[in-house]
């Protein structure tokens, strides 16, 4: 190994420890709560070398929304493999998406909040997330007109609008409003309920009904 490629090793390594320093803190007391002095004094390091590897705690949160997003995106991708129809895999994403709320809810926040932090939406870092958000878009759309092809999905849904139903639909039952939540209570309803009825109540809304009576894809 070479000076040059040592030194290269040694900044991506720290870069990697600020970066994993800022995601606990971050976790732990909120964005909002955290300074640039508050990562240095984490990371052992001075002010100003932390700078050297990141502006500011914006480029850093940014980071951390990356990796969130390339989670997301490996479990996206081993679920579609594992579906053979179309309709089954629309359901394996809907459950891969389900199962990131579930195994990594800090970095569910950090991906869904990574929009709310004000930054400039033209950095390198956000179109890296837009990029990857859009081949996660981009895996439904190619489910629902592989199950429109297969006959699994009706052949009268549009794709774009249907993908952004089930995305938005996912969104409300993960954050549920406190008056949604009261009812839940009084109803003794839990929220992996009603997030596991959603996706059957979906699910169910896609099917090619034609196809499960008349056992063949060219029924009408």
């Amino acid at each position: 190994m070479t000076i040059s490629d040592r030194k290269k090793r040694e900044k991506e390594i720290r870069r990697k420890n600020i970066i994993d320093i800022a995601e606990k803190l971050f976790f732990e007391k909120g964005y909002e709560n955290i300074s640039m002095a508050d990562i240095a004094k984490g990371t052992e390091l001075g002010r100003s070398t932390l700078y050297l590897y990141f502006k500011n705690k914006k480029e850093i949160y940014l980071a951390i929304s990356i990796r969130s997003t390339q989670i997301l995106n490996k479990m996206f991708k081993e679920n579609y493999n594992k579906g053979e129809t179309g309709i089954e895999k629309v359901e394996m994403l809907l459950d891969a998406f389900y199962r990131f709320y579930k195994e990594y809810p800090d970095y569910y926040d950090v991906n869904w909040a990574s929009y709310k932090v004000l930054i400039d939406h033209d950095q390198p870092p956000m179109e890296e997330i837009k990029r990857s958000r859009i081949e996660c878009f981009s895996l439904f759309g190619k489910a629902l007109q592989e199950g429109m092809e297969d006959g699994t999905i009706r052949s009268d849904i549009d794709p774009v609008k249907t993908n952004l139903v089930l995305a938005s639909t996912m969104q409300n039952v993960f954050n549920l409003p406190p008056t949604i939540q009261m009812h839940m209570k009084n109803n003794d309803l839990t929220q992996e309920e009603l997030i596991e009825y959603t996706v059957d109540m979906m699910i169910h809304s896609l099917k090619n009904n034609n196809l499960i009576k008349g056992g063949s894809k060219n029924a009408n």
